[in-house]
């Protein structure tokens, strides 16, 4: 709502809203309760989501813990990151909302850890589908096309020297 509010806003320096304007904001404004209950739903699944998840990939990367202090931990915290990250831009209503405030420092991080996007791939994809299933279809389907938007952004790295995963 904040992106739509302030573009209208920048739009109509120096004049009232529109009608048409106002009708947007008020549309943006009615969703927002859907929204706010998606996240909140989200809330609820979260732990037991990421730690399916964390379980999952421990036995699909048994090496990865040898390369990194704290491997599984710090991984279970990424990806609770994201999925907060997501949260916020759903209610935000801004997929690019994530990019900037996490994503590109993210695949940074695991870039410079030597992760492969092969591995961030499969840990997030695997959220997300975590996520889906978990959650009831209407709050799945308002998180899904964030979770898949941190799949592409996250995994979009050259494959490392040296694997560390």
């Amino acid at each position: 709502m904040g992106t739509l509010l302030q573009r209208l806003s920048i739009e109509a320096d120096g004049r009232y809203f529109t009608p048409e304007e106002r009708h947007r904001i008020l549309s943006e404004a009615e969703s927002l309760p859907r929204r706010l209950a998606a996240a909140e739903n989200l809330e609820r699944i979260e732990e037991a989501a990421l730690r399916s998840v964390i379980e999952e990939m421990q036995g699909r990367y048994p090496n990865f813990a040898r390369y990194h202090d704290q491997a599984w931990a710090r991984q279970f915290r990424d990806m609770q990151l994201v999925l907060r990250a997501a949260a916020s831009a759903m209610i935000l209503d801004d997929p690019a909302e994530m990019d900037d405030r996490l994503l590109y420092w993210l695949r940074t991080m695991f870039a410079a850890n030597n992760y492969t996007p092969d591995f961030v791939r499969d840990c997030f994809s695997r959220l997300r589908d975590v996520v889906r299933e978990r959650l009831e279809s209407p709050s799945a389907d308002r998180l899904t096309p964030y979770l898949d938007r941190a799949v592409r952004v996250l995994a979009d790295f050259p494959e490392p020297a040296t694997a560390a995963v």
